[in-house]
């Protein structure tokens, strides 16, 4: 795990240095105006099915914070929680992340890094 984790920030160090952006231009704490300029956007859904005497139903939200790092670079996170239901007594929940890393340097070309996966509510609350 620490040797991908080495790769991945050498492969993303050498991409930056390439581009000839110099890291030291990079600040979340600009005065107003600045390229930290996140857009905030969520969606939330729920269904409910019912059929053989039982009834399930399921709850998602999810929210994404999306900004530009660069002209040429846009990143995304994503967080939610999604519940299934069985009103008779079971019920289980997920928690869901995901981060986007895209690189377009012109309309034809692009690069991009997506990873996302979930977990179990009970491994954050120990239950």
């Amino acid at each position: 795990m620490r040797i991908v984790l080495i790769v991945l920030l050498l492969t993303v160090s050498s991409v930056v240095l390439a581009v000839g952006l110099e890291p030291t231009n990079f600040s979340l704490i600009e005065p107003t105006g600045s390229w930290f300029d996140p857009d905030f956007s969520g969606y939330a859904s729920f269904s409910m099915v019912s059929g053989g005497g039982r009834t399930l139903g399921t709850g998602l939200t999810v929210g994404t914070m999306s900004f530009m790092l660069h002209p040429d670079w846009y990143a995304s996170v994503d967080i939610g929680y999604a519940k299934l239901y069985d009103f008779h007594g079971f019920s289980t929940g997920r928690i869901l992340g995901g981060l986007d890393l895209r690189w377009q340097p012109s309309d034809d070309f692009m690069f991009q890094f997506h990873i996302s996966g979930s977990l179990p509510d009970s491994t954050l609350t120990g239950f």
